[in-house]
């Protein structure tokens, strides 16, 4: 009976063993998921944080573009009135001409203005709406919950019996 009682209690201990050993197995494996799930989040971010950074330094390149576009037109807008004035000034000088050179040189310096000013409108809009599509008007982690990364910390993890450690 006293060795009966043995080989029970030893069979008993084999399969406390057994289900142990598989258990942490199990779990060994959900663990190294885990982590390579917490990995792949990781490099997912900083990638994501580097596109981000580089998509904000071509949106800040096209606003210099656009700063240097509107000083161009600024210093071209003021030579051309200067330039333009020349003749104007020696038509009005002339008394036959000077009632209609003064009509001339208003609509002329109208409509120039009208181009300048359509110039650097035009120069702004495109660098507001490249600077739009590029970086958006929400901050940078509401355009990341925009992406399909799955988060780690929002997956439930399961651990099931199969096979061994990786």
């Amino acid at each position: 009976m006293l060795l009966a009682s043995a080989v029970g209690a030893l069979v008993v201990v084999g399969l406390l063993t057994a289900v142990a050993v598989r258990l942490f197995f199990a779990t060994d494996r959900a663990l190294v998921t885990a982590e390579r799930a917490v990995r792949r989040q990781q490099a997912w971010s900083n990638e994501r944080t580097i596109f981000l950074t580089m998509r904000a330094r071509i949106a800040d390149g096209v606003q210099t573009g656009t700063d240097a576009v509107a000083m161009g037109s600024s210093i071209t807008r003021v030579s051309h009135r200067a330039i333009a004035a020349i003749p104007f000034g020696i038509l009005r000088a002339i008394p036959a001409t000077r009632e209609r050179s003064r009509r001339i040189q208003a609509v002329h310096d109208e409509r120039a203005a009208r181009v300048y000013e359509s110039i650097e409108t035009m120069s702004s809009r495109i660098a507001d709406g490249v600077r739009r599509r590029l970086i958006g008007e929400a901050d940078a982690i509401g355009e990341l919950e925009s992406f399909e990364q799955t988060q780690v910390l929002e997956v439930e993890w399961e651990i099931t019996d199969e096979g061994g450690p990786d």
